[in-house]
């Protein structure tokens, strides 16, 4: 499932492409995908004037209307010519005034879908609702907050979008190891230190993701079609049986709530 360093990726890409762009046709081929007005005259056609991110949420105005888009497991954007066959699983496309381009959604599983809202009632979509701080601008005391008085294991907590918005399994253990804590540890016992320190790890972890411009380790790909390069520079997630690059020790791998989670048994002790 991407996160929000893929997510993030796909949004730079699309402000280099999409702004000042007019959408004049929506065609869908799957319904469950499209929350939308009945009329789309309503919502087309408008320029788009931006694109942004909310924790693994992708948002693009047009206003006075704001598309929400959630890639959910295997979603993806694809900005291709026209002329281009399209990808398989291709649900949606997105048809553009005066551009040789089209923007198009395919998704394998179908758990991602598009919704369509007025910007009066933004605030009121229940998913963003229940959004947490988004991770990349967490800081100790924000964390502590999140945290404090929560017996859950600390790798169930981060991976609850309410608690904290954008991590994902990946970015969440390469952060538990640069903090050096183990992934079932109760959030309620970590120290002040050890929550300060895991704010910068999950800043730096996520900043890492961006720089590399994402993980393609199944389905995520960037629009134009290249992957990203964080599957090549992990610390710890997947490395299961390989040296711990601190202090040798095997890579261990458990189970929480049904995530695999990875992590070293010498530098994060329970």
């Amino acid at each position: 499932m991407p996160e929000l360093p893929e997510v993030e990726t796909i949004v730079q890409a699309l402000k280099s492409c999409l702004p000042g762009q007019i959408p004049v046709k929506i065609t869908c081929f799957n319904k469950k995908i499209l929350h939308a007005p009945k009329n789309l005259s309503k919502v087309l056609p408008r320029p788009i004037t931006g694109i942004s991110r909310k924790g693994k949420l992708i948002l693009i105005g047009t206003p006075p209307y704001v598309w929400l888009i959630h890639l959910r497991m295997t979603g993806q954007l694809w900005w291709q010519h026209k002329d281009t066959p399209l990808p398989r699983h291709t649900h949606l496309i997105v048809s553009l005034a005066n551009s040789d381009h089209e923007l198009r959604y395919a998704d394998v599983r179908q758990f991602g879908y598009w919704q369509i809202v007025h910007e009066s009632t933004l605030a009121q979509v229940p998913f963003l609702q229940k959004l947490g701080p988004d991770a990349l601008d967490i800081t100790p005391s924000l964390l502590q907050v999140q945290l404090q008085k929560r017996r859950a294991a600390i790798k169930t907590l981060l991976l609850n979008q309410q608690c904290l918005a954008g991590l994902g399994n990946i970015y969440t253990d390469e952060a538990l190891w640069l903090s050096r804590i183990h992934p079932l540890t109760p959030a309620n016992l970590l120290s002040s230190p050890q929550i300060d320190k895991l704010a910068w790890a999950i800043r730096k972890s996520l900043q890492r993701g961006i720089l590399l411009k994402g993980s393609s380790m199944r389905d995520y790909l960037h629009p134009d079609g290249s992957k990203g390069l964080y599957q090549d520079h992990r610390l710890v997630y997947s490395r299961q049986g390989l040296s711990c690059m601190r202090c040798r020790t095997p890579i261990k791998r458990i189970k929480i709530q049904g995530r695999s989670s990875y992590f070293c048994p010498e530098c994060q002790k329970l």
